[in-house]
């Protein structure tokens, strides 16, 4: 698994080197937004009510291959995790996502454009606990030696860019499917994700 992300990393940062080279086809900005997250079977779609909402702010770099396809590399802040009435899982990594995105009816050089993107990421555990109220007393248990120190995962979406000068307005909805379980003793269940994020790039 170290190998993979070691890889997976690498990959990613060869890829912003090389998009530095030519500054017209390579853009870079930030993003942000909110994100829903369940902790469930990766084949449970329809019994996901204990919804964790969160944070999901990163920097990202894209490298356009022509006017409708270009390759992304981005370094995310995510809150995953899951919510009931009684115990929270608050579960934070940093992801590495590399996404292939491809646009369809405007082009990149024209106005309003949509885009769908598809890809894979490999996350690190930063913070890993469960807060949980007993007789009305909140308990926090740290599950950091628990769980997984590392994630691999899948992820798909769509959005919008729009032009503003030479820069660009970008929407994201995205679904975030980890591939690999979270928590050292437990198969049944992996992290989901939807998010929904604003960004800007140069």
């Amino acid at each position: 698994m170290k190998k993979i992300q070691i890889r997976f990393v690498a990959m990613a940062a060869i890829m912003l080197m090389a998009m530095s080279v030519s500054a017209q086809k390579f853009h870079y900005g930030i993003k942000a937004g909110i994100n829903g997250a369940v902790q469930s079977g990766i084949a449970e779609y329809y019994n996901n009510n204990n919804i964790r909402y969160g944070l999901t702010a990163g920097l990202v770099g894209n490298y356009r291959l022509n006017d409708n396809m270009m390759l992304q590399a981005e370094l995310n802040y995510d809150q995953k995790g899951s919510h009931s009435s009684q115990i929270d899982t608050h579960f934070d990594y940093i992801s590495v996502p590399f996404l292939y995105d491809y646009s369809f009816g405007k082009t990149y050089h024209t106005k309003l454009s949509i885009h769908l993107n598809l890809g894979t990421y490999v996350a690190f555990l930063t913070n890993a606990e469960k807060i949980q109220t007993i007789d009305g007393v909140e308990q926090t248990t740290d599950l950091m030696d628990a769980s997984h120190k590392a994630e691999w995962g899948a992820l798909m979406g769509f959005g919008f860019r729009q032009p503003v000068g030479k820069h660009y307005l970008v929407w994201d909805v995205r679904l975030t499917l980890g591939l690999t379980h979270f928590q050292i003793n437990d198969n049944s269940s992996n992290n989901k994700m939807i998010s929904v994020t604003m960004g800007y790039e140069l």
